[in-house]
């Protein structure tokens, strides 16, 4: 039961900040489109900022994410922040699999996000060690 409240915990945790985010990036876009209208130099820097502070902004709720997980679960860590990555970063290629191909982007994006929640899994463990 330990083991399902940890994953559960640590997934409800990534996808509430990830859509929180993706509702402030929806804000932001809305104001950077409006000064972009009085300034045309900023539409070609636009794409850039998706991967300068999305990318960044992932990692670190994935990396959070792993250490709420690794806090309730306590024991066989590592375990269960892969499948808390697996869950939450499979599910959003998957959404994004509907429509299009998977991506040499989209594999990264995979593996970081493993990486990333495994880490704030050992990170917990590290400083949790009797």
């Amino acid at each position: 039961m330990k083991s399902i409240k940890a994953i559960v915990a640590g997934s409800l945790f990534i996808i509430v900040v990830i859509l929180l985010m993706q509702l402030a990036y929806i804000f932001i876009a809305v104001g950077y489109n409006s000064i972009a209208k009085h300034y045309p130099f900023l539409n070609d820097i636009s794409g850039y900022f998706r991967y300068f502070i999305g990318i960044p902004v992932f990692m670190l709720t994935m990396f959070f994410g792993g250490y709420i997980t690794a806090q309730v679960a306590s024991t066989r860590v590592l375990p269960h922040c892969i499948a808390v990555g697996t869950i939450t970063a499979g599910g959003m290629i998957w959404q994004a699999m509907k429509n299009s191909k998977l991506t040499l982007t989209g594999i990264v994006i995979f593996i970081l996000a493993l990486v990333a929640t495994s880490a704030g899994g050992l990170y917990w463990k590290r400083d949790n060690i009797e």
